[in-house]
């Protein structure tokens, strides 16, 4: 997995691609809980690189929304792909997640 961190304005966006699976979500957790504990609390998801997602993924994913939310923030994902979207639909998180077209749809819709 590898993950890129844009920042535009306040929000941060990161750039997922590969995998983010037991192997490697925590490389994830560690990456966003870094950007966390420094006062990030919106971030853009985007996954259109992501071409598997397990359920630690998923966990990972959603406990990043549960502490922006107890902050007053936010995440956005954007560019599933259709694997991706098809088990974010499965699991009905397409209803929990702001599910954005591309990064710039999804960081306007903060300001």
């Amino acid at each position: 997995m590898d993950i890129k961190v844009e920042r535009i304005g306040s929000v941060v966006v990161l750039a997922c691609s590969g995998s983010l699976d037991a192997d490697n979500v925590a490389l994830f957790k560690k990456r966003v809980a870094e950007l966390f504990d420094g006062g990030s609390s919106k971030f853009v998801l985007d996954v259109s690189k992501l071409n598997f997602i397990d359920s630690m993924g998923l966990g990972a994913m959603i406990s990043l929304l549960r502490r922006t939310r107890e902050r007053s923030g936010d995440v956005k994902t954007c560019g599933l792909a259709k694997e991706v979207k098809e088990i974010f639909e499965i699991t009905r998180l397409n209803k929990l997640f702001d599910v954005c077209k591309d990064v710039d749809s999804a960081v306007k819709k903060f300001t």
